[in-house]
């Protein structure tokens, strides 16, 4: 019985869900180009529209605000000089009548047969002769009220000390600061009385209400116009007026109303000015509300928005248009590479047109029928390597297998060579050694000197072929990566030199912590050739010094081997480190020439290098590096053609 279980398929909405239903962060860039161009071109075009209708706004407001602060400036100087002018002739005619006779001789003599004389010189600051005039009041120098117009009423409960100060000296009249009274906002008009020699006997004050008749109403009202409001007040700023009644002062202080400033009166924001009337101690603001310079701006920006709003959606509505006649031919070009894909190389890109895209399509088509002509040749040539892999296989097993052969026969060779050679040479040895011991009455000295040169010939020659077959084995032996004690190898090393050797005086120094990666037994041998060379090469010399440490050269951390003998000359510095070639004859030093040859194996072998630096008679310097512990090829390795 077969059972077929159908896959089941969810649709996931655009953008949210991708394959195997994880969740995908809506990005532009995931947007087939049909979308993502006209987003693209739309976006750009919104900037450039806001951008500019932004910059224009910004400059017709400004040209706007800059119109109502010549406005402002205007209308605070005219109105300012307007009260400045006005004020002279009231503190004119005000000193003119406190002069008079009458009102000196009353001042003088204040009784019933004087005061009608005065009575009729102030009666002209009385209603209806002054009609903004709210009383009258006659002080003596006390000061002290001794006559008050209209008849009955009482002087006003203010405090006048400032205004008799300032008009007790020239020009003798003052005009006084704002002040409510009884509901109405008056100010004081105040002239000194001189007597003959010129002195203040008194004062004549006039309380006028500030707010002006009708002439000067029509007056203000052209001047300002419907949408301004005018304000007066005291520069101490403790009260301002409408001209009508008491207002709030302006939020800020006077001192920022000299210069053109904005804030809020009423919930409505306004652009005010000030400015202070010379010759009295009031302060004048003129308040615009912003809307009056900012109604042309705001008209043009929302006249802006509109044709903004039209130039984008006609420019996004292009840019659809012209990704169609884009995306249409990408489109086909995209379901023929699909196709290839799919491994279909029947299929064409169905595009014409003598555009870039046209052209594109053009050369895709030339592409497929080039690929198409290409894999049947890749065909045909796997078909003749698959032929071919399947007998270099069998070429390189049996290569591997001649090669492992070789390996044997030449470990069979070392052997042989280690057995072979040595048994003759021990034999040479020994009977020589024989021949000292048991004939040694029989031979003269000389052959005695014979013998001996025949067995150190016969010991350096297996020393020789012991040091050739480490070297071999130094270059076949498997490598170990472990922990090596560079500073411990070292001082085993000197230990052996000085068992074997205990008449060399020598300063040993070995720095303590030099670790590294590396083969023990490898590194082991490195040291004991090095210190081995230098211990030999100070021998016979006084103050002998070796040093192992570590440095750094070129930016490169080395081990070096230090000492103060024989030395070398650094002409032959190529010959050190390859086999059997010496800078010393075996007179001056013993030796076969292998041990630098297989250092440089060895450190080769660890990836690193080495060198050497020293003069004649002044020691010399040995340097490694042990980077790390890749086993290098051998072309690392130096030949064998020379030696120390």
């Amino acid at each position: 019985m077969a059972v077929t279980v159908a896959p089941r398929h969810e649709e996931s909405a655009p953008g949210i869900r991708g394959l195997h239903g994880k969740r995908v962060r809506f990005s532009l860039s995931n947007l087939p180009i049909k979308y993502r161009l006209p987003l693209i071109i739309g976006g750009i075009l919104l900037g450039i529209i806001l951008i500019s209708i932004w910059a224009s706004y910004r400059s017709v407001k400004e040209s706007a605000i800059a119109v109502g602060r010549e406005r402002l400036l205007s209308l605070t100087q005219q109105l300012a000089n307007q009260s400045q002018q006005s004020l002279p002739g009231v503190l004119g005619r005000t000193f003119t009548a406190a002069n008079e006779p009458a009102v000196r001789a009353f001042l003088q003599s204040p009784s019933g047969t004087t005061r009608p004389g005065a009575v009729a010189v102030l009666q002209q600051f009385s209603p209806p002769q002054d009609p903004s005039s709210l009383q009258v009041e006659l002080w003596n120098a006390n000061p002290a009220a001794v006559l008050t117009l209209p008849d009955g009423s009482s002087p006003q409960p203010a405090d006048l000390e400032t205004e008799f100060k300032q008009s007790a000296a020239e020009p003798f009249k003052a005009v006084g600061p704002i002040r409510a009274v009884k509901d109405v906002i008056a100010f004081t008009v105040v002239a000194a009385v001189k007597d003959d020699s010129g002195k203040p006997m008194g004062f004549v004050v006039r309380w006028r209400r500030v707010s002006p008749g009708p002439n000067g109403r029509r007056q203000l009202s052209e001047i300002l116009g419907s949408q301004a409001a005018l304000y007066y007040g005291n520069t101490r700023g403790d009260v301002f007026t409408d001209l009508e009644k008491v207002v709030p002062k302006p939020p800020v202080g006077l001192g920022s109303t000299l210069e053109v400033t904005h804030y809020t009166r009423d919930g409505n924001s306004v652009m005010a000015l000030g400015r202070p009337i010379s010759g009295t101690p009031w302060f004048i603001v003129v308040e615009f509300p912003d809307q009056v310079f900012l109604s042309q701006a705001n008209r043009f920006l929302r006249q802006m928005i509109l044709i903004g709003s039209i130039l984008f959606v006609g420019g996004v509505a292009g840019s659809f248009a012209l990704t169609r006649n884009i995306t249409g031919p990408l489109h086909s070009l995209t379901k023929a590479a699909s196709a290839i894909g799919r491994g279909d190389y029947s299929s064409i890109a169905a595009v014409r047109g003598n555009d870039e895209l046209g052209e594109l399509a053009n050369a895709f088509d030339s592409m497929l029928v080039k690929v198409r002509e290409t894999q049947r040749e890749l065909e045909r040539e796997i078909r003749e390597r698959t032929a071919l892999n399947e007998t270099l296989e069998e070429r390189v097993a049996n290569r591997t297998a001649q090669l492992q052969a070789a390996n044997k026969e030449l470990e069979a060779f070392s052997y042989s060579v280690s057995h072979d050679l040595r048994a003759p040479l021990r034999h040479i040895d020994g009977f020589s050694q024989a021949l000292l011991e048991d004939y040694e009455g029989q031979i003269d000295e000389t052959g005695k000197g014979y013998l001996r040169e025949v067995r150190s010939a016969s010991q350096e020659m297996a020393q020789l072929i012991d040091d050739v077959l480490q070297l071999a084995r130094v270059t076949r032996s498997e490598m170990r990566q472990e922990f090596v004690d560079l500073s411990e190898l070292a001082q085993k090393a000197i230990v052996n030199l000085a068992r074997t050797d205990k008449d060399h005086d020598v300063v040993v120094n070995i720095e303590e912590g030099l670790a590294t990666q590396g083969d023990r037994r490898l590194l082991q041998i490195v040291l004991t050739n090095l210190l081995g060379n230098a211990w030999k090469f100070t021998s016979g010399r006084q103050g002998s010094a070796i040093v192992f440490g570590q440095e750094t050269q070129n930016g490169e951390a080395a081990y070096f081997v230090r000492d103060n003998g024989a030395g070398f000359d650094m002409a032959y510095v190529d010959k050190l480190f390859g086999a059997f070639q010496r800078l010393h004859t075996a007179a001056e030093f013993e030796g076969t020439g292998v041990g630098l040859a297989t250092v440089q194996r060895i450190i080769s072998r660890h990836g690193g290098r080495v060198w050497a630096e020293g003069a004649v008679n002044q020691g010399a310097t040995f340097y490694f590096t042990l980077p790390n512990f890749k086993e290098q090829g051998d072309e690392r390795q130096s030949d064998l053609t020379g030696g120390r």
